[in-house]
């Protein structure tokens, strides 16, 4: 003896359904009648629009001077999270360097970083950065604490991953050469972690800003 179940599901047409929270709603299924499971925005979308997605750069101003070596423990920016135990983590999503003046003729940059665990007294908000929202929010009202050229964040020698390089760079003016890193989430920074950044270059010469996004997000972790 067989056994059949039968699924009933809405046909969707063009337009994108828009529902109202709470309720029961059918399963929906093109005109093929392929399941559909997702109704939601583009992921970054869908993401940001909850409102706690947020971008930070060093000011132009505090440019700093590339290193020519590995760094040790030195941070350029660093990003703080200042949850409490069993608060939100931070997902990084996006990294980058910008020159601001122009370096060395033929010179080559690589982006770094690196993810701090738990354990290290958060250091001193800097302001020689800003942070912005990335919904529109006029102001920042999370618990993130950005340090900048410090050395007590955590950092260790030897954990710098490459997030990036620029190639060769012009012979000549460089100015606004720079490096955009779309990590996507690979990196999580738990309560009390920090995610930190560098840039080290092959010839000594000229200045950048280091900038980052990412989402407040509260999940289980493993």
């Amino acid at each position: 003896m067989s056994i059949s179940s039968q699924i009933f599901a809405s046909v969707r047409q063009g337009a994108r359904a828009l529902f109202a929270s709470g309720g029961v709603q059918t399963l929906q299924q093109n005109q093929g009648g392929d399941l559909l499971t997702s109704f939601v925005l583009p992921e970054r979308s869908e993401l940001v629009r909850l409102g706690n997605s947020y971008g930070a750069q060093i000011k132009e101003a505090n440019a700093f001077t590339l290193l020519i070596t590995i760094p040790t423990t030195l941070a350029g920016l660093a990003l703080q999270n200042g949850e409490k135990s069993g608060g939100k983590s931070y997902l990084i999503d996006r990294c980058w360097y910008k020159n601001v003046t122009t370096t060395a003729a033929a010179n080559y940059v690589s982006l770094l970083g690196q993810v701090i665990i738990p354990g290290t007294a958060l250091v001193a908000d800097s302001a020689n950065k800003t942070i912005q929202s990335l919904s529109g929010k006029a102001t920042y009202g999370g618990l993130a604490q950005i340090a900048l050229a410090s050395t007590a964040v955590g950092a260790l020698a030897d954990k710098w991953f490459v997030l990036g390089t620029t190639g060769s760079q012009p012979t000549s003016t460089s100015i606004a050469a720079g490096i955009e890193a779309f990590v996507y989430g690979r990196y999580l920074v738990p309560p009390q972690g920090t995610f930190a950044l560098n840039a080290q270059e092959a010839v000594s010469g000229g200045t950048g800003i280091l900038g980052i996004e990412w989402h407040e997000v509260q999940c289980d972790l493993g």
